[in-house]
Formats: C-alpha cells, sequence, structure tokens
C-alpha cells in the first residue's frame, strides 16, 4: 500500500521539526512527573511503603502492557506494509519514542520491586533489571537488529508482564 504523504523535502522536514517538538514535550513531561511525585513526598531513592509500591506496579505493568502491544503492532503493520520514507521515518521515531517510555516504566518497576524484596521473588526482580537492560540497548541498533531484538524484547517483556502480575497477587 504506498503512502498518502510525498516524500520530498519540504514533508520530511516538517515531520522532523514535528519530531523534535514531540521529543521535547515528553522530556519537559517526564521532568514535571518526577518532580509532582518527588512534592507528593515519593522518594525514588528510598524504600517506599509495600501498599504503594504494589499499587505502582499494577498501574506501571499495565502501562508496560500497553506500550508493549503498540510495539507489536508496529512490526506487525511494518511486516506487511511498504510505506514511503517519511512513513518509515515516522515509525521508527514512534518505535524509539515507546521503546524510550519503556525503558523509563522498566527502570521505575525495578528499583520499586526492590522496595518489596524478599516478599517478592528474586526472579522478578531480576527480570525487571535485565529486561531494562534490553530496551535500553534497543535504543542504540539499527535496522534488522532492531526489528529481531525488538521482536525478541517485546514477547520477553509480555511474559514478564504476566509473571509481575501473578508475583503481585500471590505475593511471589
Amino acid at each position: 500500500m504506498p503512502s498518502s504523504v510525498p516524500d520530498d523535502p519540504r514533508t520530511e522536514a516538517a515531520v522532523w521539526q514535528a519530531m523534535v517538538l514531540f521529543s521535547t514535550l515528553s522530556t519537559a513531561t517526564e521532568v514535571w512527573s518526577a518532580a509532582e511525585e518527588r512534592r507528593a513526598g515519593h522518594d525514588p531513592s528510598a524504600q517506599e511503603e509495600a501498599a504503594f509500591v504494589r499499587r505502582y506496579l499494577r498501574e506501571a505493568n499495565g502501562e508496560l502492557q500497553a506500550l508493549l502491544m503498540r510495539l507489536r503492532a508496529s512490526l506487525v503493520y511494518s511486516d506487511q506494509v511498504d510505506d514511503g520514507r517519511v512513513a518509515r521515518l515516522v515509525r521508527r521515531f514512534n518505535d524509539l519514542s515507546t521503546v524510550h517510555r519503556a525503558v523509563r516504566v522498566l527502570h521505575v518497576m525495578h528499583r520499586r520491586l526492590l522496595s518489596l524484596y524478599p516478599d517478592i521473588s528474586e526472579d522478578v526482580v531480576e527480570e525487571a533489571r535485565v529486561l531494562h537492560g534490553q530496551a535500553s540497548d534497543l535504543l542504540d541498533m539499527r535496522g534488522a537488529a532492531f526489528v529481531e531484538r525488538l521482536e525478541a524484547f517485546s514477547l520477553d517483556a509480555l511474559h514478564f508482564a504476566g509473571h509481575l502480575h501473578r508475583a503481585l497477587v500471590t505475593g511471589r
């Protein structure tokens, strides 16, 4: 299916400008959210109350699953459709933005899982740490290597999300 967006330099420049603006706003939102959390008394460097951590992890697990489903959908779409350069550029930007968000979510999840240890399985804590590293590595990959690792990461992370859900319900 051909793209309806022409591949001319002006279109590509406009897309780049929009992506830079989006990235800037996303970063500002992350900084603002972190500041609000600290103002609310949640210190990410300290051990936190178990009830707060469990509630946060349930919400973060849902967010992680939504991000992973976006990535899976993108993989399926890009495998089936051959668009123009601008469409591929936008899709790649979206994939990288989604992976970046998954990196942030996994980082905080790992840190907060440490607050629950030893009440939560060491395997769950370690799995979060490993997935965070894999997601971070994805941000530096290019081409076919990115697609292959993205597919493997998204499946591993979906498995982790189920594992975490069970651990939060059962305590192990």
